[in-house]
């Protein structure tokens, strides 16, 4: 509020002070401040000014504070009218904005941010200009913004937002990462882990997503380093065999046959170095109200609901989600015949189903735990008391 107000520090210490007593002189003021007594006039006079203080009747020496809402609440008002008035020119240039992309063809409305610095910049404000909730699917690699330099993040849950995030668990597998996420998760966002993350997104209240588009590095397609052309190295006519007319191991010749013809020059070869192609710069896709987005949500809704909750130990390594989910009474049979040790077709043969029915129910059963192997499957079973 003071800020709005354009007080310093100085100010707001002053201004302050004073509301806490009746009245006070400059040198009384300077005292409480630690400033000298011609500091504590100028002070005095410059809040004056703004309105903020006002002599003592009968003594010109004497100060007190003007009532917050008589002193501020004017100056508040204009701002929230300038602020409204920015408001509607922001919606109108929007408007329009959005005209024009769906008469170029875009129904969707979607629009391509690339590079990283523009993509960084977009997550910042996208995550600034949630009020409401946040849903996120998280896979390495950070094209952007890496999980430790998020700091908006931390401020926008302070302020209420809610997060919830799915991650793969290969963005658990590097410590700094990690430790952010604890952070993360301890100032609020609820965490899932999924057993695969086919992409990255970023949705802020449900009206815009930030799709990262993936990308590769190019290949230098350039010949061998010895020659940029990748053709062979240039050699005299004439091999290590040598030349009958005069080669390095050839016959010298007789001195009265006729002086051997010079070779031929060798033909021009370009000069200038192929170059290999640029490496793309990482992009994303922005997505606004429309089928597309619908469908986006619903993605994460889906993948939100089979990812399992995720717990980080004290060192913030993965500490194995816990689950109140259950298999179904099928599965926990086929799954304690796999913990005794059965190969999949003795246990198809238990079952009397068969050896593919098995290995896609074992495959199903990895993914509804949230893991990847099947000794990963076993040691959750056993974590979460399935069996």
């Amino acid at each position: 509020m003071f800020e709005t107000a354009s007080l310093n520090s100085v100010e707001v210490r002053a201004y302050r002070s004073l509301v806490r007593v009746p009245e006070a002189t400059p040198s009384q003021l300077a005292s409480r401040l630690g400033l000298s007594g011609r500091e504590a006039a100028r002070l005095l006079d410059t809040l004056e000014a703004k309105g903020l203080v006002s002599r003592a009747e009968g003594s010109a020496h004497r100060f007190r504070a003007s009532p917050p809402d008589l002193a501020l609440g004017p100056l508040l008002l204009s701002r929230q009218q300038e602020l409204q008035a920015a408001q509607s020119v922001m919606a109108e240039l929007t408007e329009e904005y959005h005209s024009e992309a769906r008469r170029r063809g875009s129904g969707e409305a979607v629009e391509t941010v690339t590079g990283a610095q523009a993509m960084a910049r977009t997550f910042d404000q996208l995550q600034r200009g949630a009020r409401d909730e946040i849903l996120a699917l998280c896979k390495p690699p950070n094209m952007a913004v890496p999980s430790r330099g998020n700091d908006t993040q931390l401020e926008v849950l302070a302020s209420g937002v809610t997060y919830r995030a799915v991650y793969e668990p290969s963005a658990l597998e590097v410590p700094p990462e990690v430790y952010r996420i604890r952070e993360f998760v301890e100032s609020g966002e609820q965490a899932r882990v999924a057993a695969e993350v086919p992409v990255k997104m970023v949705v802020a209240d449900r009206q815009l997503a930030m799709l990262v588009s993936p990308f590769a590095r190019a290949v230098d397609a350039g010949g061998p380093t010895g020659d940029p052309t990748g053709g062979p190295t240039d050699a005299p006519t004439g091999g290590a065999t040598g030349d009958a007319t005069g080669g390095p191991t050839g016959d010298p010749g007789d001195p009265g046959d006729p002086p051997a013809q010079p070779p031929p020059a060798p033909a021009a070869r370009p000069s200038a170095v192929p170059c290999a192609e640029p490496t793309p710069e990482p992009s994303a896709v922005l997505v606004r109200p429309g089928a597309l987005l619908d469908a986006l949500i619903a993605f994460f809704e889906s993948l939100w609901a089979g990812a399992s909750p995720l717990v980080l130990t004290e060192d913030g390594l993965d500490g194995a989600a816990v689950s109140d989910r259950t298999p179904p009474p099928e599965d926990l049979l086929l799954l304690s015949l796999l913990l005794t040790g059965l190969t999949d077709t003795a246990i198809a043969g238990q079952l009397g189903t068969s050896l593919r029915t098995v290995q896609r129910r074992i495959r199903d059963l990895i993914a509804f735990a949230g893991v990847r192997t099947r000794m990963q499957l076993a040691w959750e079973a056993s974590r979460r008391g399935w069996l």
